[in-house]
């Protein structure tokens, strides 16, 4: 008993340390969203190189999570937690393809940033809300690297934390852009950056519960 408990619990640390791989890939996929953010002029020319560079990260993150997939199908984990582990996957694997889809959005809409009111979303609280993804998503890392269970469960506290500050600052910056005098299309692209982030914060609280839920039943 004891030996099969070692190799599933092999098979879970394995699993860990292709996330943590997906994962670097999503952090410099939002490092590069958010110099797109801190850069004003930034030229279409700039914005098309950080499409191709975060595209290439998009389809090595799907080629690791389709092996991940595989592996765990095929019953590199212990069965009770399978599931639970293909869920995890799904949410690390929408945190990438969400960064992915906001540089989309930067992209169609970043010509918009001229206007003095839509850049001072961009720069201020839509940059923050991203930086705060960028700190959920390092304390995701030290989840993946811990020794503990308690280790664990600490840092997911703190990313939850980080991800209820992420909702009050969604809440006001809402509140702001409705009382903007805007047009439909500078509207629809604040909102739309807004709401994207929101769900890659969700994702990655989601994703930090079900890790603390496999490793404490590895």
């Amino acid at each position: 008993m004891q030996r099969i408990k070692r190799i599933f619990t092999s098979g879970v640390e394995d699993v860990k340390a292709k996330i943590a791989s997906h994962l670097e890939l999503s952090r410099q996929s939002l490092d590069i969203l958010l110099q797109l953010l801190s850069a004003r002029a930034t030229a279409k020319s700039d914005v098309d190189e950080a499409m191709r560079k975060i595209t290439a990260l998009e389809r090595e993150g799907d080629e690791i999570i389709r092996g991940l997939v595989d592996e765990v199908t095929q019953g590199a984990v212990v069965p009770t937690v399978t599931n639970l582990v293909l869920i995890l996957l799904d949410n690390v694997d929408n945190v990438l393809d969400l960064i992915y889809f906001a540089v989309k959005e930067i992209r169609r809409g970043f010509h918009l940033w001229q206007k003095e009111s839509v850049y001072a979303i961009v720069a201020n609280e839509v940059r923050e809300i991203f930086n705060l993804i960028k700190s959920m998503l390092e304390y995701f890392q030290k989840m993946l690297s811990a020794g503990k269970v308690e280790e664990v469960k600490h840092y997911a506290r703190i990313v939850s934390s980080l991800e209820e500050e992420i909702d009050e600052i969604k809440e006001d910056v809402l509140d702001k852009i409705y009382g903007l005098e805007l047009t439909a299309v500078e509207f629809n692209h604040l909102v739309t950056l807004v709401f994207t982030a929101d769900r890659i914060a969700d994702n990655i609280q989601d994703a930090a519960y079900h890790l603390v839920t496999v490793v404490s039943s590895a």
